[in-house]
């Protein structure tokens, strides 16, 4: 009796020992971790410069869209109120300060047609406020000094002014947006050159 039971014992630790993962513990060894690491960092690698090129360029086209709105909106509420409304350049985000456009910008009625907004006057209330852009992003204008645009009551401006978005490392194959405008305000987008840029 008592060999006939051992030896079915035997038999299902034999068949147990067989199965996967049926006898003993189961797991990933240091070379199968290692092995996984090394397959998850060179697709990372592989990925990471198209993935960047895709989030810049997404940045270029809504900073584009951006300043475009906050233009076709300045030039609108011009004709609208019959006054001039001004949109420059703006760290701080309540006054003009710069010339830097990629640190932010505002529009607002200039009441005193002086291109500047006087806070403490409530006849200059803000129109539109826009945060400083990602890094990854500049602006170039045309003329390089350009710090605000004046629109008139019938949303015309005193000269040709231009915008350029552009990522900020140059070479990197991603296109940049050249933002024209007349002097009857007009707008034309076009891909913007190496040179636009390079400014």
């Amino acid at each position: 009796m008592r060999s006939a039971c051992v030896e079915p014992r035997n038999r299902i630790r034999s068949i147990r020992a067989l199965v996967p993962g049926g006898g003993g513990q189961s797991g990933f060894t240091i070379i199968e971790l290692l092995i996984v690491v090394t397959i998850v960092g060179v697709l990372s690698a592989i990925a990471a410069p198209s993935l960047r090129t895709m989030i810049i360029t997404n940045q270029v086209r809504t900073t584009t869209s951006d300043l475009l709105n906050d233009i076709a909106v300045a030039r609108s509420e011009s004709a609208k109120r019959s006054q001039r409304v001004v949109m420059c350049a703006s760290t701080d985000m309540n006054t003009c300060s710069g010339s830097a456009w990629a640190g932010g910008w505002i529009s607002f009625v200039d009441a005193n047609n002086n291109l500047q907004r006087d806070t403490v006057d409530s006849s200059e209330p803000l129109i539109r406020v826009k945060e400083p852009m990602p890094t990854a992003i500049k602006i170039v204008t045309t003329p390089s000094t350009l710090a605000n645009i004046g629109f008139r009551s019938f949303g015309i401006i005193d000269a040709a002014k231009t915008f350029t978005v552009c990522p900020s490392t140059l070479g990197t194959g991603i296109v940049g947006r050249s933002i024209t405008m007349n002097t009857m305000g007009r707008i034309q987008t076009v891909n913007a050159t190496t040179a636009a840029c390079e400014s």
